[in-house]
């Protein structure tokens, strides 16, 4: 245990010395910050939706196949195929959603994201 109180002291002293202040002179530099950051977790929402709706889209094709070679069986239901379908082609769908939503919303002037670029962010 001694040990371990050693390794503490010594991680606590060195993250101490050699950390270093944050820069950030004023308010306006940081909310630049958190609109880079928000913007990125915009595109990284985009992608993780198309992903998963595409992925979800094949589990739903698979199930209609599997439903078709034997009806039978309860665990091949079509709601379920249908159900992922749904919802993938809805996942798919989020990026162009929310920019139209966007726009709707907050009017032309607002800034909208879309599958290409982010909140005015080029790929």
């Amino acid at each position: 245990m001694k040990h371990w109180k050693n390794s503490a002291a010594v991680l606590v002293a060195s993250a101490v010395t050699l950390a270093s202040p944050a820069m950030a002179q004023n308010i306006g530099q940081i909310a630049d910050g958190l609109t880079t950051q928000v913007s990125s977790i915009g595109i990284l929402i985009e992608v993780v939706s198309y992903v998963l709706g595409v992925a979800l889209g094949i589990a739903g094709l698979m199930k209609f196949r599997a439903h078709s070679q034997n009806p039978n069986d309860p665990s091949n239901k079509m709601s379920t195929a249908f159900m992922l379908m749904f919802v993938g082609a809805a996942l798919v769908a989020i990026p162009a959603v929310l920019g139209s939503g966007i726009s709707t919303i907050f009017g032309s002037g607002a800034d909208t994201t879309n599958g290409n670029n982010g909140f005015g962010l080029s790929l």
